[in-house]
């Protein structure tokens, strides 16, 4: 808890004026503890040698996650659009951490990566899963090239049957007004990607274990977002509250993927 503690202190004190941070740390804040609560783990999951471990965290959004990795004195690439790397403070942030920055605009096809191999002792990939519109298959088999065996990813992603999602999905489709993501979610928001694809459980596993039979994968369904129960949106949150009692219809999933080996990749991208 250390480590997230150093976290929160620095995000309070030196958040700049007029940026997001802040805001978005504190309605993140329990996603962040429960991975810096999977980093302690870490000693139990991977082996590695007597170098320091290098992870890669993709979307590094303003470097939260990324802090949390330095602190513990890994070898930290992040990895984002130029969008976020062209924000003073985070720049400052990077530099102040010694992270390395790679500045991305095309994460379906990682042309930073094409001739790296077996680097990556873990590679971090949370709140992303959701907003990939393209082929994931070429963008997966480079991320498979570039984690060493024996290594780990983590992703966090949203529940596909988070219980407000779920009801919300069954009232739009018998009212024949929608089905997926509305019109008005696609022009409420100011993203490279929307949630164009929420997963279950049962998807996430079968997604790994098509892509390589290499793949281990362990998923955990949790909460992390905190409502208080009253108006705007009593309904949407007492629906949280409930789903959150149950593991099928939890908010979120945590998801922790071991490459056990690397024997055989399982797909190729189709042609146009």
């Amino acid at each position: 808890m250390e480590y997230f503690r150093a976290l929160e202190n620095d995000i309070y004190q030196n958040s700049k004026e007029g940026s997001n941070d802040r805001e978005y740390f504190e309605f993140h804040k329990n996603r962040f503890k429960r991975f810096d609560q999977f980093l302690d783990t870490l000693d139990h999951r991977i082996s590695y040698s007597s170098e320091k471990i290098k992870v890669l965290e993709i979307g590094s959004h303003y470097l939260h996650t990324s802090i949390l990795l330095a602190n513990r004195s890994f070898e930290v690439d992040a990895m984002d659009v130029e969008e976020f790397w062209k924000l003073e403070f985070v720049k400052e942030r990077a530099e102040k951490y010694a992270l390395n920055s790679i500045v991305e605009n095309d994460i379906s096809r990682l042309t930073s990566f094409k001739n790296i191999h077996d680097k990556y002792d873990l590679i971090v990939f949370t709140e992303i899963l959701e907003h990939i519109t393209f082929n994931p298959i070429q963008f997966w088999k480079l991320i498979y090239q570039v984690l060493k065996p024996g290594g780990l990813i983590y992703i966090s992603t949203p529940n596909a049957f988070a219980l407000p999602s779920y009801v919300r999905a069954i009232k739009n489709a018998f009212g024949l007004k929608s089905i997926g993501i509305t019109v008005d979610d696609i022009f409420s928001k100011v993203t490279y990607g929307h949630h164009w694809k929420e997963y279950s459980a049962k998807e996430i596993i079968k997604y790994f274990e098509v892509l390589s039979p290499d793949f281990e994968v362990e998923v955990n369904p949790y909460n992390y977002k905190s409502y208080d129960l009253k108006p705007p949106y009593l309904m949407f949150k007492l629906l949280s509250k409930l789903g959150n009692m149950t593991n099928i219809f939890a908010d979120d999933l945590e998801v922790i993927i071991h490459l056990k080996q690397k024997n055989k990749w399982g797909m190729e991208e189709p042609k146009y």
